[in-house]
């Protein structure tokens, strides 16, 4: 609606009140040039009248009238409400000698004109509040249009919102403070199963699907928090059918204080059975997942007595008949021995991932746990010439044997991969990051081509063979099992040639670091340097 269009031209009255007729008509000849319609009145009582019936932009009064005075007359028009802020200009032939003025301003009069009157001065101040009452009705006709237009609007709003609300699939109500319904939507009562001729105002909303239970736990948050969040509540229908059905409420208060419950329902049954179906799944899986460690742990226990009665029995065959058998028949017995050893580390290996899934958590010093790593490697330290090295630990909340597990992978891991050409060397690096300490195996070995960054974690996955560098697959999936199961990440970033560095990753839980620390715990400095060759693979001095 175009709010600019302006009010029908109207002729803009005046009120001129005197009891002399010839004063009349001289001010009406004074007035006549204006776009005015000029109205008379020959007393106060026909003042009063005329105000009653007509809109004024402003009374000229004149101040000495028979019976009842200007004063008297706008002092009863300014006790009208419609009227107690018209302007009225008082014309009087009297001087301001006995307070005339004053009295007449304390009446609220605008201006005061002494006679003779002069006529430029009282078409200039009748103009004035012309067009301001021009404007004022103008202003009025524009803000007419606008709460007209808004009126307009609000109510295609409404209608729009009331469509759109019939339209969803979740119940929309308004309640009185009490529990009755004021209004609902028709998603609400197909929910509900109310009847959409049934008087809203005679149900009780509580009383229609909670138990006693959920009716206190609801108004016990309404009046704390004024409001309630996805209360979700089991309901069954009539024909005997469940719903899960999910409840949002807030308190609301109009203009005129009055509190009523705005909410939301919704059928939130689908989720629930989904939800219910993905928990249930879970816990098979963890029955299904536990029952398979519970069975390679057996397997692989159960199956290393046969293994090793093979194991002995070919290495008698070595040691006793090996001289009485030709090339082939050597060979053959060579490769019954390897096969069995490579069983046997198969076994051992499948045996420790079976456990990598066990946690126990306890605070443990890493650096005790790196001792120990380093002690059961150091044959292969001192036979490969290795430097191993290794920053100051924390201590945290941890499994020790499966943190030795992964130490050990990874530093044996280093050894055995190491290049042909080059002494090798290895370093334990130690960063503490926001909610983590990030560790850090660094070695200079032959390294892994990028493409099989992900492929080396997987079990049984080999990037060599046997014959090249011995190993079953499954030292890599034991670190990033027991590093996943521990709550952190396994990572490796490496350049073919030039060496690897496997990153992990733990929860800070508990955190401390020794005075001092290389390869172990160290209580003295002599202990250190006896720590430190060790470490590095070389005698104690």
């Amino acid at each position: 609606m175009d709010t600019s269009i302006k009010t029908p031209h109207q002729r803009v009255k005046v009120l001129l009140v005197d009891d002399r007729h010839d004063k009349r008509l001289a001010l009406t000849a004074i007035l006549e040039d204006l776009d005015l319609e000029l109205i008379t009145a020959q007393s106060g009582t026909d003042a009063l009248r005329m105000v009653l019936i007509h809109e004024f932009a402003v009374i000229l009064l004149d101040v000495s009238m028979p019976l009842m005075d200007g004063f008297e007359t706008a002092s009863l028009i300014r006790k009208r409400k419609l009227t107690e802020h018209l302007p009225i200009i008082f014309i009087t032939a009297f001087r301001d000698t006995d307070g005339q003025a004053s009295r007449g301003y304390a009446l609220g009069a605008i201006d005061y004109i002494f006679a003779p009157v002069i006529p430029a001065v009282l078409r200039a101040k009748v103009s004035v509040f012309i067009d301001l009452f021009t404007k004022s009705r103008e202003i009025k006709h524009q803000n007419e249009l606008l709460r007209i237009e808004s009126a307009h609007r609000m109510a295609s709003l409404e209608n729009r919102l009331d469509c759109l609300l019939n339209r969803l699939n979740v119940g929309v109500y308004r309640l009185t403070s009490t529990g009755f319904l004021i209004s609902a939507n028709p998603s609400f009562l197909l929910l509900f199963g109310i009847d959409p001729a049934m008087p809203l105002q005679t149900i009780n909303f509580t009383r229609l699907y909670l138990q006693a239970a959920d009716r206190t736990a609801i108004s016990a948050r309404l009046e704390a928090d004024g409001q309630v969040q996805d209360y979700t509540f089991c309901r069954q229908r009539s024909d005997g059918t469940v719903r899960w059905i999910s409840l949002s409420k807030v308190v609301v208060v109009d203009s005129e204080g009055v509190h009523s419950i705005d909410g939301l329902a919704e059928d939130v049954t689908a989720r629930k059975e989904a939800e219910e179906g993905l928990i249930a799944k879970a816990e098979e899986l963890a029955r299904s997942n536990a029952e398979l460690q519970e069975f390679a742990y057996v397997a692989s226990h159960d199956l290393q007595e046969p293994l090793r009665t093979i194991s002995s029995y070919a290495s008698l065959l070595t040691s006793r008949y090996a001289h009485l058998l030709d090339d082939k028949g050597r060979i053959y017995l060579d490769h019954l021995v390897g096969g069995a050893n490579h069983m046997r580390d198969l076994i051992r290996d499948i045996l420790d991932y079976s456990k990598s899934g066990t946690l126990t958590e306890i605070p443990v010093n890493c650096n005790d746990v790196m001792e120990r790593v380093i002690f059961n490697i150091q044959e292969a330290i001192h036979a490969s010439g290795a430097t191993v090295s290794c920053d100051l630990l924390p201590t945290i909340n941890c499994d020790p044997v499966l943190l030795g597990q992964v130490f050990q992978n990874l530093i044996s891991n280093a050894l055995k991969f190491r290049h042909k050409e080059r002494a090798p060397t290895v370093h334990v690096g130690i960063e503490r990051q926001e909610s983590c300490w990030s560790f850090s195996i660094t070695d200079n070995g032959i390294g892994i081509a990028d493409q099989h960054f992900e492929k080396i974690f997987s079990i049984f996955q080999r990037l060599h063979t046997r014959h090249e560098y011995a190993g079953t697959g499954i030292g890599l999936a034991i670190c990033r099992k027991a590093i996943q199961r521990s709550g952190g990440t396994i990572s490796v970033d490496s350049v073919l040639g030039s060496g690897s560095s496997f990153r992990f990753t733990l929860p800070c839980a508990v955190t401390s670091t020794p005075d001092h620390y290389v390869g172990g715990v160290a209580t003295s400095m002599q202990d250190r340097d006896d720590r430190r060759s060790a470490v590095a693979g070389m005698p104690s001095p």
